[in-house]
């Protein structure tokens, strides 16, 4: 009887763990979403004192660095436009997945569950831990550089993170303000055969492309 006893205490507390709060599960957003929005704004707000050394008068440019300059301006604003936006739109709709049924440890470890270090596809994944590889590698070169090209690649850089930054922001208030995720922008990213995720994403999905469709009825007075 004891161990009875002692078998239903563990089944009820395994319960207990497997199933998060609505306050906790809004903590757990907001911890996942805003250690990137954090660390994003405070990578450039640093990068931001070195690239404005750039801009103080006399500014003493040779025509290929002016050059250089645009260059690495138009390249930013591209990598901004198919990268980083797209990086915010995926952080957020997994972020939506994070429901009160997911296990508390993806919870806990929420920042890493939305940018796909794991629970995500191949590709996914690749990404993430390529962007880590990547980020390491550009800081240890671009720190290298001599001026001005030290201050006109960090011009550029600063540009994405804010960009990232803001995106993040805007699709965050998209969502969980009135009820649009960024499906356009970004996909889930998890396993077909992922059965706890995949299908709580496609709900996801159906649901918001429903309200839009009512939305869009109600507003040409249907």
């Amino acid at each position: 009887s004891i161990w009875i006893c002692n078998s239903g205490g563990l089944q009820l507390l395994a319960k207990m763990v497997s199933r998060v709060c609505p306050g906790c599960v809004a903590l757990s957003r907001v911890w996942g979403l805003g250690f990137w929005v954090v660390l994003l704004g405070d990578s450039a707000v640093s990068l931001t004192g070195i690239a404005k050394d750039l801009f103080k008068p006399p500014m003493h440019l040779t025509t290929l660095q002016w050059v250089g300059l645009v260059l690495c301006i138009a390249f930013f604003i591209g990598c901004a436009y198919t990268c980083m936006i797209r990086w915010s739109a995926v952080l957020v709709l997994r972020s939506t997945a994070l429901s009160g049924e997911v296990h508390c440890i993806h919870h806990v470890l929420s920042p890493l569950f939305v940018a796909g270090f794991y629970r995500a596809t191949i590709s996914r994944m690749v990404k993430a831990y390529g962007l880590v590889v990547f980020i390491v590698a550009i800081g240890i070169v671009v720190s290298r550089l001599p001026y001005p090209w030290r201050q006109i690649v960090d011009t550029g850089v600063v540009l994405n993170l804010v960009v990232g930054t803001v995106a993040l922001l805007i699709f965050a208030g998209e969502t969980f303000a009135r009820d649009r995720p960024p499906n356009k922008w970004g996909h889930f990213d998890f396993k077909s055969d992922d059965l706890q995720f995949a299908a709580r994403s496609a709900a996801c999905v159906e649901n918001s492309e429903g309200n839009q469709r009512t939305e869009a009825l109600v507003g040409v007075g249907v």
